[in-house]
């Protein structure tokens, strides 16, 4: 479960978040909407550790603090953000960046299992397995992104 209790975010001294509270039970999917400029990204990239929550505010994952986690540790607990845009690493393979989501484990068995369903997710994926990933349309780069981060136990996905 995701709980998140006043949840406050500034950019120097302007606040972009004030008081955010929210729930996320396990299992759940929930979609975050708003206009240009409502704190959407900065909401994900706050529970994603990537822009420093405020002291008083609580992000909490399957019970435990993660705060103040630095992304990399927030990350081993299993939450993955996926940038929207093109945010992709374009010199390398489809594969090669499917495989980069995966880089913290070590269950290579489950790592393939994991991009097999990320091929019957995206089936023209598998067809461009090793093509330049810089090179994919739109679309295509949109889902190699999603394929990065299908290793955690939760996704927080914000694809443009």
């Amino acid at each position: 479960m995701l709980l998140i209790e006043n949840l406050v975010v500034k950019y120097g001294l302007a606040e972009a978040l004030k008081g955010i509270s929210l729930e996320v039970e396990k299992g759940k999917i929930v979609a975050v909407l708003g206009n240009n400029g409502a704190g959407k990204t900065t909401l994900l990239r706050a529970i994603s550790g990537l822009q420093p929550a405020s002291i008083s505010s609580l992000i909490s994952f399957e019970g435990k603090n993660i705060t103040q986690l630095k992304t990399q540790q927030i990350v081993k607990q299993g939450i993955c953000h996926v940038p929207e845009g093109r945010q992709i690493f374009a010199k390398l393979s489809v594969e090669e960046n499917m495989i980069m989501g995966a880089y913290l484990r070590k269950d290579k068995s489950e790592i393939a299992e994991d991009m097999t369903f990320c091929f019957d997710l995206f089936p023209r994926l598998k067809e461009r397995i090793s093509q330049t990933a810089g090179t994919l349309s739109g679309g295509g780069t949109t889902n190699a992104g999603n394929c990065q981060s299908p290793y955690g136990k939760t996704q927080i996905s914000n694809a443009g």
